[in-house]
Formats: structure tokens, C-alpha cells, sequence
């Protein structure tokens, strides 16, 4: 199949979350499956800042939005391992932010219709047309958008899939946005959703209404945002088009994240092989100014300092963990100023069993999955999480809130890989952290633990033949 991927960030070009990751890495899984992938991003001021090698431009054009009209120019990457496309607009990206302006409405409606400026200029110059066009969180929305409303004719035969990486972001907006983007509200009235969402315009509303298969990044997750709980408002266009929605896993970069070639540890290894594991642990205690010793347990944490992350249930937990047992702990990230002092305030009065480093080290971050014992994630809610798959595939143990992702890659019992509690309570994730650490005092129990975890493939192999299957759901709605 042809598939254009469409997206506002992807590794390793420009990255500030998981978004990142799947669309730096999906497409090159599929591409190695046999598939002709394209990639469009915007051309933000930091990808020229960084250097990256473009050639072009291999089209201009000007944009449509309300009474004016932007200039467009599409460059495209140079020696990308998949055809990569930068739209260069000017009075959108030329600019020092990626997210977070007062105009990312306009900034993300003049992106959307430059998707669709290089979608007739690639079937006009080269013939080259996708068979589907795979839309990522609220940036993207609007293609669908387009395509099923001024671009029927033309691109009516195109298959879409929208995926949701995060429901909480919706790029809901001022309802002017209606007029900028030159749509109308019939669409989301015909989907019970009146004049939108609470007098807003929705951007991530349209991508669900508007696209033929919509996925989210695990299936927990997708059975989750169609309840009052976790649906964000929008559980009941979910619900409405629950036949089109589908929630396949993440994976994770196998070749990136791997112990046995990783460069940044001190010591190689592998779940056949763990002595470099021991090694690990101590450079990393000795590193972060801990204790050195391979006695205590030692637990890491890889987070956004975020409310999501259930930074409120460790900072609960802490007392409990540092009088009631050996466990030393060690975090890094950066988030909520407030969270950062409380996280700080542990690491002074408990110094040489817990240590924070802020900000974000992508070698530290691997260290912490080598040197670590078990790796925490309380999340009050995860779409998929990444950080509990590598912690899987660095031999240390997760221990997690059954929520989302984490629900579908981390087991606990007989057959388990993991620890796991339930209720978004205190006690109850001290009582897993407990069993954790009762399992860590049997070193048979410990290794059997660690290497089902190693041994699990959360590769991308398995996440991009599920897309095949949704692209071709997809086309199948759409006739083809």
C-alpha cells in the first residue's frame, strides 16, 4: 500500500513525546514490510537550527485561511529512510515554539491544508497518491477534515486513519477557529455533537468524526476513553463510532533499546547472560550519589514530573519506603514546578537513597533501565507508555498502575512479568511496591521475573502488521 503519514513531530528529527517515537518508528516498520510510507512534517525554525540536509523546494504554493492567504514551500529530507516532506510555512513554524502559541489553531489549520497542497502536488507531478493517509493526535485532525469535505471529489477514494495518542489534548480552541478554517459544524450536529464541544472548535473531535478507522495506542486505552472517566468529553462520539475504533500497542525501537549493544552502559547484557546487569546497577548508584551495593533494591523512575503520572501516590508512598525498607530510588524528569520541589525535598532529606535529576538525559535515562532493580509508573492514566516496555527489555521489573498500555504489557502472578495494582490509591500501590519487594528478597523468584521480561517482544513487527489490518479496514469502507 501507499501511505502518507501525517504528524507534527517524529524522532529523530524533532521530538518532545511518544508521538515522536511512533512516527519515527512506525513508518520505517512498515516501509521494511514492503510498503511505499511518506512522512510530512512542518518545517519548524529548529529543524533548520539543527542543520537537517533538505533539498527543494519541490513546490510552492499559498494557503487559504479566513481573509488571507500564507505562503507554503515543501522541501524534502535528504537521505531520509523514508521519504520525508517539510512544509515550510512561514507564518505558522518560523517561530522558537513547537506547541503552546495562542495561534496553534491557525499555526495547525494552515498545516492541515498544506498536507493537502502536497497530496495534489505529488499526484499532479509525480502520480503518486496514497491509498491512505494515517492522521496523528489533534495537529492533524483537520486532513480528514478536508478530505471528506472540499477534497471529495478529488481524494474521495483515500482511505483515513486517525490515531490518538493522548485524548487530553484536544487542541479544543475558540470557536472563530469555525471561520479560519473555512468548515462548517454539520458533520459533528449529524454525530450528536450539536455546535461542538462545549462551544468550542474541536480539533480532534473532526479527525474521530471524519476518519474511517480511528486507533489508539493499546487496547485497554481504546476501551477506556468510551467511558465518563477517561473520555475527556468526547466518550460519546466514541461510543457513536465504536465499530471504528481499534486500540493497537506501541512498540518499542528493538535495535535502540537493546542491553546488549546499548553505548551509553557501563557493562553489556542480555537476558542469557546478566552479568553486565550487576555492573550496571553499581555505576549507576555510584553515578547518581548513592549507596554502592548490590543489597538494596534499587528503583528507577523515567517520567514527566506530570499530575498523570501519579507523582502524588509516590510522594505518599516515599515515607513508608524509606522507614519500612532498604529501597533506594532514582528519578529523573522534569514537569510541574511544585512537583519538582516535593520530589527535590525527598532527595535532601534522605540523601544516598533517593536522587533526582532534572531535565532529561536520553544516556541517563538507559542507565537508570540498566542499573535499576524495578521501575515505577503509578500513572493515573497511560494511552500506552514506553517506559515500562524498556524497563521489560533492560531486566527491570515494572510495577504499575493497570491502566491503559501498562494493563496490556505487565502481568503479575504465576506466569507474571511484573507487579500491578488497581485502584489510583496510595495504599494500594504501597502494597505493590511491598509484594515487589518481597519477590526482589528470593533471588529465583527475581530472576524468573526478569528474564520473562526481557524475552517479551514489544518490537514494532507486531504493531505495523496490525495497521496493515486497520488500512485495510479502512479502504474496505471506503470502497476500495
Amino acid at each position: 500500500m501507499n501511505v502518507l503519514f501525517v504528524a507534527a513531530e517524529a524522532a529523530p528529527l524533532i521530538k518532545t513525546g511518544g508521538l515522536a517515537d511512533v512516527a519515527g518508528a512506525l513508518p520505517a516498520a512498515l516501509a521494511d514490510a514492503g510498503h511505499d510510507v511518506r512522512l510530512v512534517l512542518p518545517y519548524y525554525r529548529q529543524l533548520r537550527e539543527k542543520g537537517v540536509k533538505v533539498e527543494g523546494p519541490i513546490a510552492a504554493t499559498f494557503l487559504p485561511v479566513g481573509e488571507r492567504a500564507e505562503e507554503l514551500r515543501v522541501w524534502r529530507v535528504v537521505d531520509s529512510a523514508v521519504p520525508t516532506y517539510l512544509l515550510d510555512i512561514p507564518a505558522a513554524f518560523e517561530r522558537d515554539s513547537i506547541y503552546g502559541d495562542r495561534d496553534d489553531d491557525r499555526r495547525f489549520i494552515l498545516f492541515a491544508r498544506g498536507v493537502l497542497a502536497l497530496m495534489q502536488h505529488l499526484r499532479e507531478v509525480t502520480a503518486w497518491q496514497p491509498d491512505v493517509v494515517h492522521t496523528h493526535d489533534w495537529h492533524a485532525a483537520l486532513v480528514s477534515n478536508y478530505l471528506r469535505t472540499f477534497y471529495e471529489y478529488t481524494f474521495g477514494h483515500i482511505a483515513t486513519v486517525y490515531t490518538i495518542h493522548n485524548l487530553a489534548y484536544q487542541g479544543a480552541t475558540r470557536p472563530e477557529a469555525l471561520n479560519q478554517a473555512g468548515l462548517s459544524e454539520r458533520g459533528l450536529i449529524e454525530n450528536g455533537l450539536g455546535a461542538g464541544i462545549g462551544g468550542q472548535f474541536n480539533f480532534m473531535a473532526r479527525g474521530i468524526v471524519y476518519s474511517d478507522m480511528v486507533s489508539t495506542v493499546s487496547p485497554t486505552y481504546a476501551q477506556e476513553i468510551m467511558t465518563g472517566e477517561y473520555g475527556e468529553r468526547l466518550d460519546g462520539v466514541l461510543r457513536s463510532r465504536r465499530d471504528r475504533v481499534t486500540g493497537i500497542l506501541n512498540g518499542i525501537d528493538s535495535v535502540e533499546f537493546d542491553p546488549a549493544t546499548d553505548r551509553y552502559l557501563t557493562a553489556n547484557y542480555s537476558a542469557d547472560d546478566l552479568t553486565g546487569k550487576r555492573s550496571c546497577k553499581a555505576a549507576l548508584q555510584k553515578e547518581m550519589g548513592l549507596e554502592v551495593s548490590a543489597d538494596p533494591p534499587l528503583l528507577g523512575i523515567v517520567s514527566r514530573l506530570v499530575e498523570q503520572k501519579g507523582f502524588d501516590l509516590l510522594d505518599a508512598a516515599i515515607p513508608w519506603m524509606m522507614l519500612q525498607t532498604t529501597a533506594q530510588l532514582v528519578i529523573l524528569g522534569s514537569g510541574q514546578p511544585y512537583l519538582q520541589d516535593i520530589m527535590l525535598r525527598h532527595a535532601a532529606a534522605h540523601p544516598g537513597r533517593i536522587t533526582v535529576r532534572l531535565g532529561y538525559d536520553a544516556g541517563l535515562a538507559q542507565r537508570i533501565y540498566a542499573g535499576s532493580d524495578g521501575f515505577l509508573m503509578p500513572s493515573r492514566f497511560e494511552p500506552c507508555g514506553l517506559g515500562q516496555m524498556i524497563a521489560l527489555r533492560y531486566g527491570s521489573v515494572p510495577i504499575v498502575r493497570a491502566t491503559g498500555g501498562l494493563n496490556d504489557t505487565v502481568r503479575e502472578g504465576w506466569s507474571g512479568n511484573g507487579f500491578v495494582f488497581h485502584p489510583y490509591e496510595a495504599r494500594h500501590f504501597i502494597e505493590s511496591i511491598e509484594r515487589a519487594l518481597i519477590a526482589y528478597a528470593d533471588p529465583e523468584s527475581w530472576a524468573l521475573l526478569r528474564e520473562r521480561g526481557m524475552r517479551q517482544d514489544n518490537s514494532w513487527t507486531h504493531a505495523a502488521q496490525q495497521y496493515v489490518g486497520v488500512y485495510e479496514s479502512a479502504r474496505q469502507l471506503r470502497g476500495g
